[in-house]
Formats: C-alpha cells, sequence, structure tokens
C-alpha cells in the first residue's frame, strides 16, 4: 500500500483489545448449551403437562428430580408419565438424561411455552403432553438443531418447525452477509479498489463463503452473539478457511492493483469483519435464538 493508506496493522490490534476490555468476564460454565423451545397451539382447557421422551435412556437417573415436584398435579404427573415404555422415558420428569441434567418444568413459563436446555438436553425426542383427562405422545421423532424452536398441535398431535428451516437459514445468513459486506466493502473502498469487476468479484466471493459458514455452522451461529468468547470460539477456525479461501480467490479473479495488495486486502477485510461482525450477531442473539 502507499503511504496515504491506513495502518491496518495498527488499527486492528489496537481495536480487538478495546473489544475484548468491553466483554465482561467469562464464567465458569460458559459456552453455548442446547436448548428447545415448544409452543403449544390448540391446547386444550385446563392444566397442561409438556415434556419429552427420549429412546434407550435409563428409567432412573441421578438427575430425577423428585424433589421438584412436590408442586405438581399427581393425577396430571401420573397421566404424563403412563406414555413412557418400548424403551421411551420421559427425559425430564423421570430424569433419563446419560450422565447430565436436562433444566425446565413440564409447566409452561410466563410466556405460555415451555423450554428445556442444557448439556442433557436430547438430540432426538417425541413430546409428551397430558392433561388431567387425556395424555398424547407424537408418533414420530424430532430431531433438534442446536437450538430448536418447535410448535406442538394438541389437536392433531404433531410437531412442526416455529420458523420455516428455508426462512430461518436466510435471515440468519442477513445477520452475517450484510455487516460482512458494509466492513469488507469499505476497506475494499480504502485499499483503492474502484472497477466494476472488483466489485462483482467482491460481492460474488462473499455471498459464497457466508454460505459456507452458515452451512458448516448451522445453529451455533445463533449462540455465538451471547459472549465473544462463545463467538471467537464458534467463527475463529471457519473464519481461517474463508480468508484463505477469499484470498486465493481475490488474487485470482481481481484485476486491479498488485497480487500481493489483493491479498493484504484479504487479511485487513476479514481480521475487521472478523472484530466488528461481533457486534451484529450480539445485538441481534435474542431475535436469532427464536427463529
Amino acid at each position: 500500500m502507499n503511504g496515504k493508506s491506513p495502518s491496518l496493522a495498527r488499527i486492528f490490534p489496537v481495536l480487538l483489545l478495546c473489544l475484548l476490555c468491553l466483554i465482561p468476564a467469562a464464567r465458569a460454565d460458559i459456552g453455548p448449551k442446547p436448548e428447545v423451545t415448544i409452543t403449544v397451539v390448540n391446547a386444550p382447557e385446563g392444566v397442561l403437562y409438556l415434556d419429552l421422551l427420549v429412546q434407550d435412556a435409563p428409567t432412573s437417573s441421578p438427575w430425577s428430580k423428585p424433589e421438584d415436584q412436590n408442586n405438581l398435579d399427581p393425577a396430571i404427573l401420573d397421566r404424563l408419565r403412563s406414555l413412557e415404555g418400548d424403551g421411551w422415558v420421559l427425559a425430564y420428569t423421570t430424569g433419563a438424561a446419560r450422565n447430565a441434567p436436562v433444566f425446565g418444568d413440564v409447566r409452561p413459563r410466563e410466556d405460555g411455552t415451555w423450554h428445556y436446555f442444557y448439556i442433557g438436553l436430547p438430540e432426538t425426542f417425541r413430546v409428551a403432553a397430558a392433561t388431567a383427562d387425556e395424555a398424547k405422545a407424537v408418533d414420530a421423532p424430532y430431531t433438534r438443531d442446536f437450538v430448536g424452536n418447535i410448535v406442538y398441535d394438541w389437536q392433531t398431535n404433531t410437531v412442526r418447525e416455529a420458523t420455516p428451516p428455508p426462512l430461518r437459514f436466510f435471515a440468519r445468513l442477513a445477520a452475517t452477509l450484510i455487516p460482512t459486506l458494509v466492513i469488507e466493502g469499505a476497506i475494499l473502498w480504502l485499499f483503492g479498489f474502484r472497477e466494476k469487476r472488483s466489485w462483482l468479484v467482491f460481492l460474488a466471493v462473499n455471498a459464497v463463503t457466508q454460505v459456507g459458514l452458515h452451512l458448516a455452522v448451522g445453529s451455533m451461529l445463533a449462540e455465538a452473539g451471547w459472549h465473544f468468547l462463545n463467538y471467537s470460539l464458534t467463527i475463529l477456525i471457519p473464519e481461517l478457511v474463508i480468508w484463505a479461501a477469499e484470498a486465493a480467490a481475490y488474487a485470482l479473479l481481481l484485476r486491479e492493483r498488485t497480487r500481493a495488495r489483493r491479498i493484504g486486502y484479504a487479511l485487513a477485510a476479514n481480521i475487521a469483519s472478523f472484530v466488528l461482525g461481533y457486534f451484529p450477531l450480539h445485538l441481534l442473539y435474542d431475535f436469532l435464538k427464536s427463529l
């Protein structure tokens, strides 16, 4: 770069240091945990309990919680437990997790949804629900993403995604693609790339690498905005792969400037988008998790 170009090698380490100073200290149990939120529609009148049936789990566990069930209606609880059998056990009520707990409640939260989380949460399960008069369990097992939001229809006894998967994918893609285009586009301009071809290459390369990032990381990306350490652990390795791919693509496809400048741009742009890209994910954290 010429003498008028900004000293990116000095700016970004300082920016990263300032960002780290703003992030709260990490807790011992830091890191994303699997979770699922269940909304019930066409619910019957009265009290409804809900749990998750998991297959091939122990019928007893050190994580069973009889002390948590003192305030529950025993009749409804018995109906819910009647759904166990043929190798299917209630993950929360019976405590059928494998060497780890599941947190939540058979009763809904204040917002009317059921929420189960933590490392004992089964990846594949059947939604089970009971009232004082009836108990039902979905026939088809459901396999969740790392963060799941599903709708259980009591009337049809079926489960569906709260947000259609294609819509969820493109919403999450937009949360990283748009900030990346803004940040890396500004740096492309600062590096002196002005031709229409350069900008078309820039748009195409970023579209491909961002889609690849989301396919590789999946729903873990929704959890990345909770804490900068989570973000770093989730994004850092994919970001290194992206930098190598973009450096090669820009070196081959761009025509302006020297090859060394094209590769230097790829490095500077990815450092900037890695550091600054945390903020949009952090601000959109609750929204992305709700999809």
